[in-house]
Parts: C-alpha cells; sequence; structure tokens
C-alpha cells in the first residue's frame, strides 16, 4: 500500500480532535510507520499533551532550515517503555507564535507540502487548525474530506463542518476551471467558455442566491449549456466519488448524537451540495472522563498504562428501541415500536432526498452497533483503525485521505483524457 497522508479537521475547536489525531496516529502505528504532523501552528496542541521533549519543531524547519524529517520527535522512554509505539512520530509546531509560520504564505505552505509529501512512512496523519482557511483547505484532499470530528455537545461545530465540505468541493472545482487551466487543453477551441462555466460555479457557491441551488442543479445547467460535452461527465463523477468521513467524538447515546450531529450534518449537506455525496460513520469514541483528562497528565490515552475500567454500554435491546424511535421520529419508517404505552410520536417532514441519506446513516450505526458495541475507547480506536485500513485497500482515488497533497494544477491529470 503507498504512504497515505490522512487530515483531521474540525469545524470549531473545542471538539476533541486533537486528542483523537494524537491516539488515531498512535493506533495507525501498530500497523506501519506514522507520523503524526501538528498544523494546528498558533497553539502547539501535539507538544502539550505528549510528555516528551521536542528537539526540532515546525520553527527549525522554516527558519532554521532543518530538514522535516529531522523534526520528527520518537515517543520518549518513559511513555513506551516497551517500544510498542516505535513506529510513531511526531512533528511540533513552534513551542510558542510565530506569525509567518501561524499564517503561512503559499510559499511556505507549497515548501511545507513537499517536504510532507517526499516523508518516508506508511501513514501520515495531519492534525488541522479548526475552521476554514487556507491553511486548512490546502492540506486537504482533492476527493474527500479527510476525517471530519464531531461532538453532540458542540452542535454549532457540526454545521461549521458542511462547511468545509462545501468550500473544499468548491475549491476542487475552482483549480479545474481557471484560466490556462491544463483541463482547458483536453478540448478543442471554442468547446468549452471558462467564463461561462466560471459564472455558473460563482451563481452555485452564493449563499445569497438560490437561483442555482446546488451542485445537482450546476451539473443540469452545465449539462444544459454545453450538451453532450465531456465535461459534464467529469463533473458527475466528482459529485458521485466524493466522500465524507466523520467521527463521533465524546459518544453519549445515540439520539443525542443523531440530533445534534447526524440529523443537522446530513440535511445541510444534501440541501446545499448533493444527496448523492457518500457520507461515511467511521465510528465513534464514547464518553469517557479518562480519555478527555488524559491531555492534563500529557500522557496519551492509548499510552496510559492502565486500561480503563469496562464502560457499561447501552444494552441491545434498549439500542434497537432507541434506533427504532429515531426512524419513525425521522419520518424514516411507518411501523412504530411495540411500547403500547408510548404515543405515535409525529413525523418530522423530512426531503425525500435527504431522507434517503439520513436512512442511509441510521443503517451505518445499525451495521456498526452490531459490529462493535461502545464497550470502551481502546476497542473504538481499534474499529475506526480498521475501517480506515478497510477503506485504504481498494486502492480507489477517492479513498480517505491521499497519496499526497496536491497544489492547485495538479488535479488536472487525475482524471482520463476527456477527448471531444
Amino acid at each position: 500500500m503507498h504512504k497515505r497522508i490522512i487530515p483531521v479537521s474540525s469545524g470549531k475547536g473545542g471538539v476533541g480532535k486533537t486528542t483523537f489525531a494524537v491516539n488515531l496516529a498512535l493506533s495507525l502505528a501498530q500497523y506501519g510507520r506514522t507520523v503524526l504532523i501538528d498544523l494546528d501552528t498558533g497553539t502547539s496542541s501535539v507538544r502539550s499533551v505528549i510528555n516528551t521533549p521536542v528537539a526540532n519543531d515546525l520553527y527549525h524547519f522554516f527558519r532554521k532550515e532543518t530538514p522535516l524529517t529531522q523534526c520528527i520527535t520518537p515517543l520518549s522512554p518513559a511513555l513506551d517503555p516497551r517500544g510498542e509505539y516505535k513506529q510513531f512520530g511526531f512533528i511540533a509546531a513552534p513551542l510558542h507564535l510565530v506569525d509567518e509560520i501561524a499564517n503561512m504564505n503559499q510559499r511556505a505552505r507549497d515548501r511545507l507540502i513537499d517536504a510532507i509529501n517526499q516523508l518516508d512512512a506508511a501513514y501520515v496523519v495531519l492534525d488541522l487548525k479548526a475552521g476554514i482557511d487556507p491553511a486548512v483547505l490546502d492540506f486537504l484532499p482533492t476527493t474527500n474530506s479527510g476525517v471530519l470530528v464531531f461532538t453532540p455537545s458542540h452542535p454549532a461545530a457540526t454545521l461549521a463542518a458542511s462547511n468545509i465540505v462545501k468550500t473544499l468541493i468548491f475549491r476542487r472545482l475552482r483549480s479545474l476551471f481557471y484560466p490556462g487551466s491544463p483541463l482547458f487543453q483536453q478540448f478543442p477551441q471554442g468547446k468549452l467558455d471558462y467564463a461561462q462555466v466560471k459564472n455558473l460555479i460563482d451563481e452555485t457557491e452564493d449563499s445569497y442566491s438560490d437561483h442555482i441551488e446546488n451542485l445537482d442543479a450546476f451539473y443540469r445547467r452545465v449539462h444544459q449549456e454545453f450538451p453532450g460535452h465531456p465535461v459534464s461527465l467529469l463533473l458527475q463523477s466528482m459529485i458521485d466519488n466524493f466522500d465524507v468521513f466523520y467521527v463521533l467524538n465524546r459518544f453519549d447515546g445515540l439520539e443525542n448524537s443523531y440530533t445534534q450531529v447526524i440529523e443537522p450534518f446530513v440535511a445541510q449537506l444534501t440541501q446545499m451540495l448533493s444527496p448523492r455525496l457518500r457520507i461515511q460513520n467511521l465510528g465513534w469514541i464514547i464518553e469517557s472522563e479518562s480519555y478527555h483528562q488524559a491531555n492534563s497528565s500529557r500522557i496519551p490515552y492509548l499510552l496510559s498504562p492502565e486500561p480503563e475500567p469496562k464502560a457499561t454500554p447501552e444494552h441491545k435491546e434498549d439500542f434497537q428501541d432507541e434506533l427504532n424511535e429515531l426512524y419513525i421520529l425521522s419520518g424514516l419508517k411507518e411501523k412504530r415500536t411495540q411500547k403500547e404505552a408510548t404515543p405515535q410520536p409525529k413525523k418530522k417532514k423530512v426531503a425525500v432526498n435527504t431522507q434517503d441519506a439520513l436512512l442511509a446513516q441510521l443503517q451505518s450505526i445499525e451495521r456498526l452497533f452490531a459490529d462493535v458495541q461502545p464497550s470502551n475507547v481502546r476497542q473504538n480506536f481499534d474499529y475506526i483503525v480498521s475501517r480506515i485500513r478497510y477503506q485504504l485497500q481498494s486502492g480507489m482515488i477517492s479513498n480517505l485521505g491521499d497519496r499526497k497533497i496536491y497544489r492547485r494544477g495538479d488535479m488536472v491529470p487525475l482524471f482520463p483524457t476527456l477527448g471531444d
């Protein structure tokens, strides 16, 4: 398997993104050389949760011309006395705020991208800063979202994450349709008007206009204005093969997670983009005090010397009852549960396309629960990593993460020659 670069991001801070990224990288290190890179360069958060001396970090890479390979810090023997995580290393952000690193210009980002692409590792996990800006977008994959981290306790971050997906897709469109793009060299002169396509992209992305309401409507307009043109096939492929991956952090019950995270996230994506996006739940991390307190001790949870006592999982029958109630409340099932004392709930009005997408998410949760019940955090990470490795084994371009970080214009060669 080729090297895989897996970004971890969130719409807003406070969802446990760095804690998840650290423990994900440790889990992946059981299967191959793994480097975790702290790209939340204004906070140095990875360094803060791993109690290991750091000799070189991104300050030395940018200011002292130190090769990125020499900025990789292995775990100290105190944290890994038996060498179980010898394939793990991390690259820390600068110890203190350095403005030109925290707010890298395009040239600095390109330099770092080239260095990351040259790292010798099976997995590179990127802990990105929260929110949307070039320091995030430039490091995200071209055909999927990377791993988005949500938590039911921070619903605003969920809607912000849907904007990451939207911005990422439109950024990809703009990286294909710009003056001088190699894409236009594949078409006969005069058969595709760059300005016309750009105007359609602008209208679709504009949140204050409903002239072209989403990507599906955009695709139909392109198909109408350029009938039979192969570019419409390219656009359809981009929509149909874009994957959105997410993890539920601090999972404290199905109903809360569904109503605070899954339902608003899916509804927003289907409304402003397309119900044909493939949305995939990689798993959940149950609510655990010791998991979140591990940051205070600066010992990542998976390096903790004592395993956490087994949490009490939801009883399977209770889980199925709750799941059935959600199907009904969401208008996804007509049949009510067998609890006769429970009055028939009023069904929500859900758009058909959104309904299909929500049904897929509930079915995914049902399969997830059947595969592994939420007993403890270690088992949660085992399951998530098995799902990630399964995604990577098929070798498809839209798999989680990417083989490299692509610059503007690099995406065109990813598509086959389109011809006339």
